[in-house]
């Protein structure tokens, strides 16, 4: 047993022996000072040379493969197989560089099981392929891989972002305030036009269950018992080379009920309730590319004055509270936007009155908006009017009237986790205060009435609170508010269509007078189904109450014979104008005056579906 052994181990010995002598030799032969090293390096390195290599992961070479060359008399064939991947390698790096830049990117290590699989040292190849150009000399590649760049060398850095004084501040997502859309993105845009398509439908019912099915007292809800068409508007933007325009047709509902609360077209001569009841929005100007933009327009534009917008479909509640349906929704006028930086909006207004289409008065209104998002959770908006005279005035002698108003709103989106089901929380509060003065009223206090000075207290305190859930990545939102207020002199509390009566005629069954009381408070609780963001199911429950009689009951507003055209006038029973004042023979002989059926209380139930594109 032992001596085969020895014998094979002997082999063994005397084997590895001839290797070293053989690799020594090789190696000898390349060391600086011959002369047959230095053409045989010259020889692998010429470009253009080496067959394409399918396990590098990179795109082949279609240069022709060279023909192997006689091995070396007393080299082993398995150092002249290492030799020969060796040179295949170098050969295929150096056609792999040909079409690369050096100074593009910086180089990265080749694959380490490439390396290992062609039987070569792992080396480093540039990380991306770039332009084609000339191959680099064994000295820039030499230099290449062995002093790579580092990233803030090779990646320039990136050039600050371009000031975006187009979009009102676009530095955060405002979709989740009440009175914004909450569309993200616009359905289609070109470089000139954006559109803007709406729809609401609803059905209401009172409990109260008038049998005329007419309702008052509201901005948003008219008719019960019925499904209505609330808005159609088709419209959108314009815009080219700065200059700017917009336009919102206003149908349905809208179209008859805002106009109906204007006074001022009773005033002088042309129909401007006709001109614009078709119109919500219209106006043109031009924008200025200063700090985050200034823009100048004119025509009708929406005030959201009292924080809810005009249209429901941006709103938390379809009802809002009296806050801001007694405020104004829209200004006919001059308008300047100043976005200073993007976070602040100040906007003043030149404009003809209070929610009116012409001059009321003598005056015009003057007013502003201040509107601050210094935080994507936090959005504050300042709204001030005055100088106004917002008494229609149909006589010989101006009546001197005027109004300020202060409104102001605070948005806090206090919980934001978009992974939990319960992903938003917010809220918002409205403070209103406001009053008339000159004309036979007074601001603060009921005072003896002197010529035009002093008088009876008129003036305007309200709040309205409102918080908001969104569940389920914002398909489902849940909103419980409602708020208050206080207007003696009801010169901002809505009157109800008794017998066809608007702002203008005004109306004997429901006075405006000068210290006439009037106190009321609401809540609501609303659900939405928002499966996607251009449409919103709606289903809400809200109570109002009054301090004196003035909601629908079961029997009507609506005289018995129908509307008589003498708004302005009590009726009798049969129809008949009974004049402005009743006496003891009004309607005697016609049956009895009529009355209509007010309640201080109307609870009800409100469905809806509205689209926005």
């Amino acid at each position: 047993m032992k001596t085969p052994l020895c014998k094979n181990a002997a082999v063994a010995i005397c084997s590895l022996i001839v290797l070293s002598f053989s690799v020594g030799r090789c190696y000898a032969q390349a060391e600086p000072g011959t002369t047959a090293a230095p053409a045989k390096v010259a020889k692998l390195h010429e470009p253009g040379e080496g067959p394409a290599n399918t396990d590098t992961g990179t795109t082949a070479s279609t240069t022709p493969s060279r023909p192997a060359e006689p091995t070396e008399p007393g080299i082993p064939p398995a150092v002249a197989r290492e030799l020969e991947a060796m040179k295949l390698r170098i050969l295929q790096l150096e056609a792999e560089l040909k079409g690369r830049t050096a100074n593009d990117q910086p180089p990265a290590a080749a694959d380490s099981q490439t390396a290992k699989g062609n039987g070569a040292p792992a080396v480093a190849i540039p990380a991306a392929p770039g332009p084609a150009s000339p191959a680099p000399s064994s000295a820039t590649m030499s230099s290449a891989v062995a002093s790579p760049r580092s990233p803030q060398e090779a990646t320039p850095p990136a050039p600050a972002p371009e000031v975006d004084n187009v979009t009102p501040f676009a530095y955060a997502d405002w979709t989740w305030l009440n009175g914004n859309p909450r569309n993200k993105d616009a359905v289609w845009d070109s470089k000139f036009f954006t559109p803007e398509i709406r729809f609401d439908t609803h059905f209401v019912s009172s409990f109260n269950h008038p049998k005329d099915d007419s309702l008052g007292g509201s901005t948003e809800i008219f008719r019960s018992n019925e499904i209505q068409l609330e808005q159609i508007s088709v419209g959108g933007d314009f815009h080219w080379q700065n200059v700017r325009g917009r336009i919102l047709t206003m149908g349905g509902m809208f179209a008859v009920t805002t106009p109906r609360n204007d006074a001022s077209v009773g005033r002088g001569q042309w129909d401007l309730r006709g001109a614009y009841k078709y119109f919500s929005e219209a106006w043109g100007g031009y924008h200025f590319n200063v700090n985050h933009g200034l823009n100048v327009d004119a025509g009708i534009f929406v005030s959201y004055i009292g924080l809810f917008s005009y249209y429901n479909f941006d709103n938390w509640a379809y009802q809002p509270s009296y806050v801001s349906s007694n405020t104004p929704w829209f200004f006919n006028g001059l308008r300047l936007q100043w976005f200073p930086t993007n976070k602040l909006k100040i906007e003043p207004w030149i404009i003809n009155g209070w929610q009116s289409y012409g001059r009321f008065g003598t005056k015009p209104g003057l007013g502003g908006q201040i509107l601050y998002r210094p935080k994507p959770w936090l959005s504050l908006v300042f709204n001030n009017y005055g100088m106004g005279e917002d008494t229609l005035w149909t006589g010989t002698t101006p009546i001197g009237r005027s109004r300020i108003h202060t409104d102001n709103s605070i948005e806090i989106k206090y919980y934001d986790n978009p992974t939990k089901t319960l992903d938003k929380m917010a809220f918002s509060l409205t403070g209103d205060l406001g009053c008339e003065y000159g004309g036979g009223v007074s601001c603060y206090h009921n005072r003896p009435l002197v010529g035009t000075k002093g008088g009876p207290k008129q003036s305007f305190a309200g709040w309205m609170l409102y918080n908001r859930w969104w569940f389920k990545k914002d398909t489902y939102g849940l909103t419980i508010g409602g708020g208050a207020f206080d207007n003696p002199g009801r010169y901002l509390t809505l009157l109800q269509p008794i017998n066809g009566a608007d702002a203008v005629s005004g109306s004997p069954y429901f006075p405006a007078s000068p210290g006439l009381p009037f106190k009321a408070w609401d809540t609501s609780i609303t659900w939405d189904w928002m499966p996607k963001e251009y449409i919103t199911f709606r289903w809400e429950y809200g109570y109002r109450h009054a301090s004196v009689p003035y909601f629908t009951g079961r029997g009507g507003i609506t005289p018995p014979t129908g509307n008589n055209l003498f708004p302005a006038q009590y009726v009798c029973n049969d129809g008949t104008p009974a004049g402005t004042s009743l006496t003891s023979s009004s309607c005697s002989a016609n049956s009895g005056v009529w009355f209509p059926d007010l309640r201080k209380d109307e609870p009800s139930i409100r469905l809806a579906i509205m689209v926005k594109f």
